[in-house]
């Protein structure tokens, strides 16, 4: 069940403008709806409390507004929405908001120590308000496994995603695959890395006695060249 906190004395002071004019209020309802609409993703309790707007701000009429998050403002904490007329005035202002999202996220079930590869049972679930953790904490478990930690975990400790790395999958000196695409056209040969490489990272291979490309390492071992 959805708590949905305002501040009764904005929604009292919020005068509405007549002769062209958007309320204040009707911002407010505008960003509380697509405020619902994006916490609904949590399946725990969620409750915001909108900020003060200065009553005295004039703001042309409005056929359609758009709402995000302001640039550097998750929506967790306290907050910034960013309120735009995309439809009948040009103008733009930002809606201080306070968000509690009680969701689950995942520590650590038992001390873990750097460089271990993250297996089923290492995490745990635990409860909390992500306004209150950091923005990079796991939501997702599947995120994080077979991944390697950068660094150790204390138990009950809250695994964040800086903390993780792609597994090696090509490792230096490691003879491997070199796929070559030139327009709709590919060939392969064979080669031999010049560095390690987790999937999605550039390797660079030495292909003959001299010849040395660059590509991206593939799920399967592979480097992939274009041309």
């Amino acid at each position: 069940m959805r708590t949905l906190l305002v501040i009764l004395g904005f929604l009292v002071a919020a005068p509405v403008f007549a002769g062209g004019q958007v309320d204040l209020a009707t911002i407010q309802r505008t960003a509380a709806s697509w405020l619902d609409q994006q916490l609904s993703q949590y399946q725990g309790q969620s409750s915001y409390v909108f900020g003060k707007l200065d009553s005295r701000l004039r703001l042309d009429a409005c056929n359609a507004m758009d709402v995000k998050a302001a640039p550097g403002y998750r929506l967790a904490g306290n907050s910034m929405l960013r309120v735009t007329c995309v439809d009948g005035a040009m103008w733009a202002i930002n809606l201080p908001v306070k968000i509690s999202v009680q969701a689950t996220y995942y520590v650590a079930a038992k001390p873990l120590a750097a460089g271990h590869e993250l297996v089923d049972g290492d995490l745990a679930p635990q409860q909390g308000d992500l306004g209150q953790l950091p923005g990079s904490v796991i939501l997702d478990p599947s995120s994080a496994l077979g991944r390697t930690l950068s660094a150790a975990v204390a138990a009950g400790a809250a695994v964040r995603a800086e903390m993780l790395r792609a597994p090696i999958i090509i490792q230096q000196g490691q003879k491997v695959r070199v796929l070559i695409r030139v327009g709709d056209i590919e060939v392969s040969n064979d080669g031999y890395a010049m560095n390690n490489a987790s999937e999605g990272q550039n390797v660079r291979v030495r292909v003959g006695t001299s010849t040395i490309v660059q590509g991206i390492a593939r799920p399967d071992g592979s480097v992939q060249v274009t041309e």
